[in-house]
């Protein structure tokens, strides 16, 4: 196993574990912690694709706009759902300090932010997952 197919097994992983957390922190009511875990989570996607196709992103959060960088190389599935998965990227990323520290921030109605973007985010996780294992087939 190469060591991009290595680090971007493991970014899928993780993300996996972060949506899993997200999902128990929905059943528990803590919207908060599930819009911090969703955003882990298809960061930690999206990371993984980007590994994958051997792209050097930036260490930051919101890197969803990094995967138009190689749109030209994916798969036609994948590129149909390339809009929606940076766009959930990136909007997650940008409410980050809300979800991190929601005792510094004025309170938000996060259930419905944290309802709607979950079957997104799941949506994405199975996008790059495929990706990934497809790539390195």
């Amino acid at each position: 196993m190469s060591s991009s197919e290595e680090r971007a097994k493991k970014a899928i992983r993780s993300a996996e574990r972060e949506f899993r957390s997200a999902a128990e922190c929905l059943r528990e009511e803590d919207y908060t912690g599930a819009l911090k875990y969703l955003q882990e989570c298809v960061e930690y996607a999206v990371k993984a694709v980007l590994i994958a196709y051997g792209l050097d992103y930036p260490k930051a959060h919101a890197v969803g706009r990094f995967l138009y960088e190689v749109k030209d190389k994916y798969p036609k599935w994948f590129l149909e759902q390339l809009d929606a998965i940076a766009e959930i990227t990136d909007d997650l990323a940008r409410g980050r300090p809300g979800f991190r520290y929601p005792f510094e921030y004025p309170p938000k109605e996060y259930e419905n932010v944290a309802k709607e973007a979950f079957p997104r985010v799941r949506k994405s996780l199975e996008y790059c997952r495929r990706l990934v294992a497809e790539f390195f087939g």
